[in-house]
């Protein structure tokens, strides 16, 4: 939604004022600029909320932003109770990136985000990969989201012998302690190849014969039909291990076209050793 400049200047100037104690109304232009990007981030947010029919464009543009900044505590208080449900039993599997960015950079965005004067400074970097992408978001936007995925991430993961996942990761990258890649594409693509040749998953290597097997069943097929054979391996998963979480279904999916175009290139070059470890 667009707002002329005077809608938004008392906003802005009430912000600086708070900002400096009520000592002087004069701050630099940098921080003007950040004050009014902070102003138009809680703007956004109550824009948002359309979506979940919370919104009421019949308000003033001040009660709009003062509902925008509701949003964002309810959205901090969310990002907190859940980072405390995973943390109680939260698996790294000793990867240093996937601890750093959830263990200390978490705690860290929760004691230093600035709702009321830099809502749109995410803090993080927040390196660990997801199978989504949040980069378009900021702020208190993007850490909700990426908490969510590694929520979700964590009962995906948690389904498994915590010693098959640390097989799979350390016979797909011996130094995977220090990698920046996202575990569950690692797991999941293991688990395609396992489920695709009913391979029981206490059976470690992949043997020969076994690539063959492989071999014959994706062979032939475009990358189109690959995905669609993920897609429903992962259907059939999460229906009878994870009691039909859906949302855990759309996050696995995310990664079906990337995991159907690895193996659609390894079967051509005679090379799913590479892909099922």
């Amino acid at each position: 939604m667009d707002y002329e400049m005077d809608e938004l200047l008392p906003i802005v100037s009430e912000l600086a004022q708070k900002y400096t104690g009520y000592e002087s109304t004069s701050v630099t232009y940098e921080k003007a600029q950040s004050l009014m990007e902070a102003v138009l981030f809680c703007l956004s947010e109550y824009n948002n909320s359309c979506a979940t029919g919370l919104a009421n464009r019949d308000i003033s543009v001040k009660e709009q932003y003062n509902f925008g900044v509701k949003l964002l505590y309810e959205k901090v208080e969310n990002i907190r109770k859940i980072y405390n449900e995973i943390s109680l039993q939260f698996k790294d599997f000793g990867v240093k990136c996937l601890y750093d960015t959830i263990q200390k950079g978490i705690p860290h965005f929760l004691k230093c985000y600035d709702i009321k004067f830099c809502p749109q400074n995410t803090i993080l970097t927040l390196d660990y990969p997801l199978l989504i992408d949040c980069s378009s978001l900021k702020g208190a936007d993007a850490v909700y989201e990426y908490i969510r995925a590694i929520q979700i991430e964590q009962i995906f993961l948690g389904a498994f012998d915590r010693n098959h996942v640390i097989s799979v990761l350390g016979k797909y990258d011996s130094e995977y302690r220090y990698m920046i890649e996202n575990i569950c594409s690692i797991v999941l693509t293991n688990m395609v190849g396992h489920i695709a040749i009913k391979k029981p998953f206490s059976d470690a290597e992949f043997l020969y014969e076994e690539y063959l097997q492989l071999s014959k069943v994706f062979e032939g097929k475009s990358i189109s039909d690959i995905e669609s054979i993920i897609k429903g391996i992962l259907k059939d998963i999460v229906n009878r291990f994870y009691e039909n979480n859906m949302d855990l279904l759309d996050y696995l999916c995310c990664e079906a076209n990337n995991i159907a175009v690895r193996i659609y290139t390894a079967v051509q070059h005679g090379q799913l050793n590479k892909i099922f470890v």
